[in-house]
């Protein structure tokens, strides 16, 4: 491994603390329904890594883990280059004793690393300034006062607007900051109004006085903002140039020539740019250059569209600010070659013509996630000869042009993906959405090298198998040079291809009709008969039964290991993550199971250990150790697993489990 490599540390982790308000369900106490609190934490994971509502969206991709049950020890401020601990502080972290003293020896540490890191306090009650007095010395975000439907968004925001300025601090340090004033607030972010005075000014002024009013941002309006005696081109493009262009996109707005150039100015420097659609009646031509841009329709009954405006626009330029630093940061460790021209949105036509003119590098980095085959087939068509990659894709320094990437690396491989939840997330300062995320972009980059997937899932209402078929279909690697929709047969053809979900018996029995036939046509799915040494009869396979017997038990057991049998004979590798280790319905843990059978078969497997269950429990037993969680001693803590040993040894026509296999 390269020295750089092995001394990397991410640009930026954003670390969510406080103490979950999660309520148990009386009927099952292994469910949970999250909290307010717990619900405002998630809402930083949606803002600033990736949308738990929109998986197939482009989220920011910063790191952000949670902390819910004690304060983390300093030494994670070791782990990036800048940590940003937002403390939720609620009356009963205010009188923990664990978390006043974790939370001191936070803020000490935070104050003694040169302003390297922040620490950001949030008020969620009146009390909470009576927290560790090392973090009430600190400025609060100050949410108390607010609804609590507000404060996600107020979070939000002023985080947002932080962030930008820790970024562009460190893109543009001032020497004149490095001693008495390093710790002075950062320069604020400026947004840009384009508008056209005929129809918009009055939107933009209404905009800039909520600024003014209400938000720590600054604003260029027009050239009164510009001083007597300057040039009015040069002021103009060099406020966009370290602005968000905020585009108030009224009727008139696409015939003033002004405006048309401030937009071809934006994108041809990289600016962040977002369009405010106000247009009223219609547009004699819409300006073909406003797309590949976030985009905002006002409603005129809606006081609040200034302050989602704003938001949109700091996202904006947090996003690009991001994106720029993280890639100097990869480029320094070697994952990612130097002579990537970087790309803060997508690539578009426009972006060839005019980033690439200015360089002789024939290749572009944009932000992951990878585009659909649909966009790579248009871009390939103008600039074949130019490599257009994400970061993640061109990890393993093989970035090859469109038009030598003919055939995707994974192409017609089968990749197995042993993936459920963890035990551990806590432990590893993740939860729910972290998984979940994982799943999906794993699930992406597989497939958008040529992999086909076949993933051991079900038929649940907005579950991962639904997240599923949106990417195979998104990531369709057939050439396809004059096809960019697919007919309904072709849809199908391909999803059968691409993916394979295997459901044992008698799971689907309890799907609905309704259901089953939403699913039909798509052809993904394998329902997996029972066993033949379960002797059961057609009367019996057409019944639905629960495993809350020893023998049910015994029939699921048997069932699933029959199905992930069938699902090993056809992938050709695998790739395990997470995994529950207890309360599963079979004889073993399934992703244990899984793993036995792919290395009889002696296919190769990736462990992901990051997430804990039992993908970890495995990388454990693998290093020579005898993890207690693959001992039958340590399964019969499970209620009615110890009957089901009992009932399974005492039948010797039964398959038995040996755990001593496992270690």
């Amino acid at each position: 491994m390269r020295a750089e490599l092995s001394s990397y540390r991410p640009t930026l982790t954003i670390r969510v603390l406080w103490l979950t308000d999660s309520i148990s369900d009386p009927a099952d106490k292994t469910k949970t329904t999250p909290g307010p609190i717990d619900q405002l934490a998630t809402s930083l994971y949606s803002n600033f890594c990736r949308s738990t509502e929109q998986l197939l969206g482009r989220g920011m991709g910063i790191p952000v883990f949670f902390h819910s049950e004690y304060p983390p020890e300093p030494v994670i401020l070791q782990q990036s280059q800048h940590t940003i601990l937002v403390v939720l502080v609620d009356d009963r972290m205010v009188i923990n004793p664990l978390w006043n003293e974790g939370l001191d020896a936070l803020g000490q540490a935070v104050r003694s690393m040169n302003n390297q890191h922040r620490l950001y306090p949030v008020s969620l009650t009146p009390n909470a300034f009576n927290i560790s007095p090392t973090v009430a010395t600190t400025n609060f975000i100050r949410l108390h006062r607010l609804p609590v439907q507000k404060q996600a968004q107020q979070l939000s925001t002023t985080l947002t607007h932080e962030l930008c300025r820790l970024l562009l601090a460190r893109k543009n340090p001032d020497d004149s900051l490095k001693s008495t004033y390093a710790r002075l607030s950062p320069t604020p972010v400026m947004l840009f109004l384009s508008h056209a005075k005929a129809d918009g000014e009055k939107l933009a002024e209404t905009l800039r006085d909520h600024i003014e009013s209400s938000s720590a941002v600054q604003t260029f309006f027009d050239t009164n903002d510009i001083s007597p005696g300057f040039d009015f081109r040069s002021e103009l493009e060099g406020n966009i140039e370290r602005s968000v262009l905020v585009v108030l996109q009224t009727d008139h707005y696409a015939s003033r020539t002004w405006c048309r150039r401030e937009v071809l100015w934006a994108k041809s420097k990289g600016c962040p740019l977002v369009v405010i659609n106000a247009v009223r009646e219609r547009e004699e031509r819409s300006f073909p250059y406003l797309g590949n841009a976030p985009s905002f329709r006002i409603d005129d009954e809606d006081a609040t569209w200034p302050t989602q405006v704003v938001t949109m626009a700091l996202r904006e330029m947090l996003r690009y600010c991001w994106f720029y630093t993280n890639l100097a940061d990869l480029k320094q460790v070697g994952l990612v070659p130097q002579n990537m021209e970087p790309s803060p949105n997508p690539p578009e036509i426009l972006t060839l013509l005019t980033r690439l003119q200015k360089t002789t590098a024939a290749n572009l980095i944009y932000p992951d996630p990878p585009l659909g085959s649909e966009e790579c087939i248009l871009l390939s068509q103008v600039a074949p000869d130019i490599t257009i990659t994400t970061p993640t894709s061109c990890a393993d320094n093989s970035c090859k042009s469109n038009q030598e990437e003919t055939t995707p690396s994974l192409a017609s491989l089968n990749i197995g993906l042993s993936i459920s939840n963890s035990p551990d997330l806590v432990k590893f300062g993740q939860g729910l959405p972290h998984l979940q995320d994982a799943m999906f972009e794993l699930a992406r980059y597989l497939l958008s090298k040529g992999a086909n997937l076949a993933y051991g899932g079900d038929l649940r209402p907005d579950g991962f198998t639904a997240q599923l078929l949106e990417l195979v279909w998104a990531y369709n690697n057939e050439k396809q040079e004059q096809a960019f929709v697919l007919a309904p047969e072709r849809n199908a053809n391909q999803a059968s291809r691409r993916l394979s979900n295997y459901v044992a018996w008698p799971i689907h029995l309890n799907y609905s009709q309704t259901i089953l036939a939403q699913h039909h046509l798509k052809g993904v799915f394998k329902f997996i008969a029972p066993p033949t040494d379960l002797n059961l009869n057609q009367q019996q396979q057409a019944i639905f039964v629960t495993p809350n017997s020893s023998e049910h038990r015994y029939w699921w057991f048997r069932s699933l290991t029959h199905m992930r049998e069938i699902m090993t004979a056809e992938v050709d590798a695998r790739v395990v993550l997470g995994g529950q280790v207890c309360g599963y319905a079979g004889g073993i843990p399934g992703l244990v199971e899984e793993v036995l059978l792919a290395l009889r078969h002696s296919q190769p497997v990736f462990l992901l250990g990051g997430m804990g269950g039992c993908a970890r429990v495995i990388i454990d037993a693998i290093n020579g150790n005898s993890p207690k969680e693959l001992t039958a001693e340590y399964q019969s803590r499970n209620d009615g697993y110890r009957e089901f040993l009992s009932y399974v040894k005492q039948q010797p026509e039964l398959v038995n489990i040996e755990y001593l296999t496992m270690v």
